[in-house]
């Protein structure tokens, strides 16, 4: 005989899969929702977050499906229009979710989660005072909203004013304690603020690290033994795609010793490219761990009998450092997305090259500092790259300085800098490229702080957002590229390079700052590391006024970077595979 469950036990399936949702427990949450909706096939709440459920899973296909039923059965009511926004958003139908979530907030101005999701929105569009009108307008509705103020921090920071999101991600965690995203957004936003040393960033992350939890004992497991195995290495990663992360690994894993090392990737990509097909090649087994929580992703790394286990994120979004605070692997290590402590005591080093660690870098870090040989990554231009284009100056008659970096890293140290240099540059221009200079405010306000310092604003020129292609080939407009500080770039000043465009930059102690004078060192343009700020402006002038210089850098930039360390994948992976078997021997 079949058993039917009574009506009355719906609601408590319903309940169920709420708390499993609230657990971050996904696919279980799934489960209880499909027998729910067996039961009550109406509602739409159950259809809606069956939709947010296959989204976080990236089950984007399912997910619209599930969010297109909730808003036939439900079509006035702004929850459900707001997370049908995000699935389209995920599905990469922008100009849509828009609308959708503009409907959404329409039907109900004061649904606070509404109003975050569309401020995020116009966030990825570059347009910075309409975000914030949204996040502020959720935290008038709801003032414990910690998302709504993790999010008003990230614009804020936009705007290279770092004090505030400091205190507004502050803020987030003292109304929900070990918010990952708060905890996170605060680390990396303390990275751009000078008046904080490396010890004050160490302390910093080792105090959030503590909401991570503890370790818990690792299973009884067959040691590795050289000559017994092959090593497994797991790497774990939002970020394998088109993004400073696939960039700079790409090389290095391709040249993994397959005899040596069993490569495991563990994936959180949400959005897969070309640089991800070729990733995948790379490894022996590829774990796709969308929509996995902590615990399960640690039991899936488990399972697979990882040897050593390797963080890719650090504090930037998508990391999991949770898994990591557990531990997953007898060794575990991070490597290449964050230079900078992870305030972790479960990560047995954090790998650097030399030129980003010198003497004392270690009072930056809670983890020991693992010093390779050479540089710690390495780069791979996109294919689309357009040639090298001549000298600008010899078109327009002047010297064009530029910077493609976030104006988060464009404090007001940074822009005298720059203001003084174009002081002493006759009729030079400055270019300035990222999404925020979509919104014209920001532009503005740009244009205002560089006016202060005698500057006009018509020598000043902000470019909005484009495609990557067409942004590498906006470098034909630039003669000098100028690293900010103290958080300089990383992939920027590669492409920088890679376009026929020297890069001028200014390290600090911390390793974060170091990126920039370690790829130079790299390809032997060392004289183009300042020392003070006043050396840095005295560098990009001289730079500025050796016109043959700059023109035998434009032609030979390109056989530079390929005869150099950044093109060497081979020995990257030799020295990583050595500390990876150093450390798993002495865990054996």
């Amino acid at each position: 005989m079949t058993f039917f469950p009574e009506r009355r036990d719906a609601g408590e399936v319903f309940a169920e899969a709420v708390a499993l949702q609230e657990a971050g427990r996904y696919a279980p949450a799934i489960a209880a929702l499909k027998r729910f909706l067996a039961l009550e096939p109406q509602h739409a709440d159950a259809h809606s977050r069956q939709g947010w459920l296959l989204w976080r899973t990236g089950q984007l296909d399912e997910s619209l499906a599930a969010h297109q039923r909730a808003t036939q059965l439900a079509p006035n009511q702004a929850a459900v229009w707001s997370n049908y926004g995000v699935a389209l958003q995920a599905k990469g139908r922008h100009d849509e979710a828009l609308e959708v979530l503009r409907h959404a907030v329409r039907l109900d101005p004061d649904l606070a989660d509404a109003q975050v999701n569309l401020g995020l929105d116009y966030y990825g569009r570059g347009m910075g005072e309409d975000a914030i009108a949204c996040f502020r307008r959720a935290v008038t509705v709801d003032g414990r909203l910690a998302d709504a103020w993790v999010n008003l921090g990230l614009v804020l920071q936009e705007a290279g004013e770092i004090a505030a999101p400091i205190a507004v991600n502050d803020h987030a965690l003292g109304l929900r304690p070990g918010h990952r995203a708060a905890m996170s957004n605060g680390l990396m936003t303390r990275q751009y603020a000078a008046s904080l040393s490396a010890t004050d960033l160490a302390a910093s992350a080792r105090r959030n690290a503590a909401a991570l939890g503890g370790s818990l004992p690792l299973p009884a497991r067959d040691r590795w033994r050289r000559g017994a195995r092959r090593l497994r290495v797991g790497y774990v990663s939002g970020d394998l795609y088109g993004h400073p992360v696939g960039y700079f690994a790409l090389r290095a894993l391709l040249a993994h010793d397959g005899d040596l090392v069993e490569a495991h990737a563990y994936s959180d990509t949400a959005v897969e490219d070309a640089m991800t097909t070729e990733l995948k090649t790379a490894f022996a087994h590829w774990h796709d761990t969308r929509g996995l929580d902590d615990e399960a992703l640690r039991e899936r790394i488990l399972e697979a009998g990882i040897d050593v286990l390797v963080d890719l994120a650090g504090h930037t979004a998508g990391n999991r450092l949770g898994v990591f605070a557990k531990r997953a692997a007898p060794v575990q290590l991070a490597w290449l997305g964050y230079a900078a402590s992870t305030g972790l005591s479960t990560i047995d080093g954090a790998i650097l090259g030399p030129a980003m660690a010198p003497p004392g870098a270690e009072a930056a870090f809670v983890e020991p500092v693992i010093r390779l040989p050479r540089l710690q990554f390495t780069y791979r231009p996109p294919a689309y790259a357009p040639p090298v284009a001549l000298c600008p100056q010899d078109r327009n008659g002047l010297v064009t300085f530029g910077c493609f970096n976030n104006p988060a890293k464009i404090g007001v140290d940074v822009i005298q800098a720059w203001a003084r240099a174009m002081g002493r540059v006759e009729g030079s221009r400055l270019v300035l490229k990222w999404r925020a200079f979509h919104d014209p405010n920001a532009v503005a306000r740009l244009h205002r702080r560089f006016q202060m310092l005698g500057i006009d604003p018509s020598r000043v020129e902000a470019r909005p957002l484009s495609s990557h292609a067409e942004m590498l080939a906006q470098y034909a407009d630039v003669d000098i590229a100028l690293d900010p500080f103290p958080f300089c770039g990383g992939l920027t000043t590669c492409e920088a390079l890679w376009m026929g465009v020297p890069v001028v930059t200014l390290p600090w102690v911390r390793p974060m700052s170091r990126q920039g004078a370690a790829i130079l060192e790299a390809v032997a343009l060392d004289d183009l590391v300042a020392t003070t700020p006043r050396d840095y402006v005295d560098r990009i002038v001289g730079l500025a006024q050796d016109l043959p210089r700059r023109k035998a850098l434009r032609d030979s930039l390109r056989a530079r970077l390929e005869a150099s360390p950044l093109f060497d994948g081979e020995s990257l992976a030799r020295a990583l595979e050595a500390e990876y078997v150093r450390f798993a021997e002495a865990a054996a």
